[in-house]
């Protein structure tokens, strides 16, 4: 989604100035470099996109609550940076709840290794999924959360992952079926997939999906079974009683 989103508002148009309106989401001071720059392409990773401004690459983390806004006249209201083009267009990343980070890199083959990323979660493959979580002991929700397993799959799609796959999130990983793992890859590249789809046309989750039904004592949309709450890694978890066990 912001990929898209950025190539269509950012590739190919002039930097004529780069506004930090809040210093707290970034974490360089040389944001100024950019003036004269040109996006040339980009790049996502998880939650984290990849512009490259020729010789650096800006890098945008968005975290719970951060976005992109083009816009021609008023920046909206949550607005951190705004980048300004010399076609009169803007772009804004605006995080409400400031949990992003805006600064630069020098690639994103560095960033990723740099901070021990795992493989994005629409890149890898069923064989080496396999194998990371061959072995691993720890609750299976709490690993898909774990950024250096994969990067960027966040508390909802996880939990709507496990859902799709009828798992229960407390399961340990190691306990998995060869079926379960190929069903658990399987959800999360289409959860992730469709919800690109969603959020890039505007729209809602449709109801089969267990995001609007985040509600203890809700009714399952798959099986009729209760909606669960319990917490899993420090994070609020829902999932169905009935067909995830």
């Amino acid at each position: 989604m912001y990929a898209r989103y950025f190539e269509r508002n950012a590739l190919g148009r002039t930097i004529a100035d780069v506004r930090v309106l809040d210093a707290r989401v970034v974490a360089t001071r040389k944001l100024s470099t950019l003036r004269g720059r040109s996006f040339r392409k980009v790049r996502r990773h998880g939650k984290h996109l990849f512009a490259d401004a020729g010789g650096v690459w800006l890098h945008l983390h968005f975290g719970m609550t951060g976005d992109l806004v083009a816009f021609r006249d008023d920046p909206p209201r949550f607005a951190r940076v705004i980048f300004d083009f010399d076609d009169g267009a803007h772009l804004a990343y605006e995080d409400m709840r400031l949990f992003g980070v805006v600064d630069l890199t020098p690639s994103p083959e560095e960033f990723i290794r740099a901070h021990n990323l795992g493989p994005d979660p629409l890149e890898i493959r069923l064989p080496e999924f396999r194998r990371r979580i061959a072995g691993r002991r720890g609750r299976i929700k709490a690993l898909l959360m774990s950024q250096d397993f994969l990067a960027g799959l966040g508390n909802l799609y996880a939990d709507e992952a496990l859902y799709r796959a009828s798992i229960h999130p407390r399961r340990p990983a190691n306990r998995l079926r060869d079926d379960e793992v190929r069903a658990l890859f399987i959800a999360i590249r289409g959860v992730l997939r469709e919800a690109i789809g969603f959020k890039s046309r505007g729209g809602d989750y449709p109801a089969r999906y267990l995001v609007p039904h985040r509600i203890e004592g809700d009714r399952c949309p798959r099986c009729g079974g209760t909606i669960r709450r319990t917490i899993v890694a420090g994070r609020t978890t829902y999932f169905c009683g009935r067909h995830q066990r």
